[in-house]
């Protein structure tokens, strides 16, 4: 029985990865840009568990959707996992999305919280500005967000429990008529998925996943993800026209990028393909 198999009916995927993170101490998690510091895992969890009580202390309430329009690996994680810690549910919002789209996105799930960092900030506060959304939380400098950074310090949140059925992850796909519509995912969705991906992907604590920015409805890029991640690798987050570079300097194994990316990766990288 694998590990996913064990903890299906008895964690969320926030709750495993926290649980994980003390034995794995200072085992680099989170790797981002040469100005964005690298987290260990004990460092993931102590981020995500201080983000999780400043959200609460926002007014996050448990099964309250927040959207999630972020540029890279690093922040989608960070973000993801505080939210359902807090026992919130993330609705990634797909890259490339017109304002209206995305405003609308936000209104059909009553979104109330949306985290975005730059580049991307300035669409996400007019999309606010157009939904329920009331607080835009930015992982970098944005006029009129709030910084990441001032939900820490309030302490520290156990991530909430659920029950398998409870909604784990709003993406949003668009059907025939090109209307966006949700294709919600509950914890055991989750926990399938993962447990296909421990069958399938052996991706172990000693690779290193070059991850592009987040691409698609967010369903399989947050599995894998999240399967990474619960395998004790490290996640290093690269710009798309970077990853050749990144897998190079950071001895590179694995790579998730959107399907049109993956044409020219590198031999000696297992390629987990995002549909764009």
């Amino acid at each position: 029985m694998t590990s996913t198999e064990a903890a299906a009916g008895e964690a969320t995927v926030t709750q495993r990865l926290l649980a994980a993170a003390p034995s794995r101490g200072g085992h680099r998690a989170l790797v981002g840009g040469p100005a964005v510091p690298a987290y260990g895992y004990a460092d993931l969890a102590a981020i995500v568990q201080a983000a999780a009580a400043g959200l609460a202390w926002r007014g996050l309430q448990p099964r309250d959707v927040v959207g999630v329009y972020v540029p890279d690996a690093v922040c989608y994680v960070l973000a993801a996992h505080a939210i359902r810690a807090a026992g919130g549910v993330p609705s990634p919002v797909a890259a490339g999305l017109s304002v209206p789209e995305i405003a609308g996105q936000l209104a059909d799930c009553g979104a109330r919280m949306l985290l975005t960092a730059p580049p991307l900030a300035a669409a996400a506060l007019a999309a606010a500005d157009r939904s329920w959304v009331r607080q835009v939380i930015s992982f970098g400098e944005a006029p009129d967000a709030i910084q990441f950074g001032a939900l820490l310090g309030m302490g520290t949140l156990a991530a909430a429990p659920a029950r398998a059925s409870d909604p784990a992850l709003l993406p949003y796909a668009r059907k025939p008529d090109g209307i966006l519509g949700p294709v919600p995912l509950s914890h055991r969705d989750m926990a399938d998925l993962l447990r296909g991906l421990d069958a399938d992907a052996e991706i172990g604590e000693n690779d290193v996943v070059l991850a592009a920015p987040p691409a698609g409805d967010g369903r399989s890029y947050t599995t894998l993800l999240d399967h990474a991640l619960l395998s004790g690798a490290t996640v290093v987050a690269a710009e798309t026209e970077e990853l050749a570079a990144a897998a190079d300097i950071q001895h590179g194994t694995v790579m998730i990028a959107a399907g049109s990316v993956t044409a020219g990766a590198g031999q000696r990288l297992r390629v987990f393909a995002v549909a764009s």
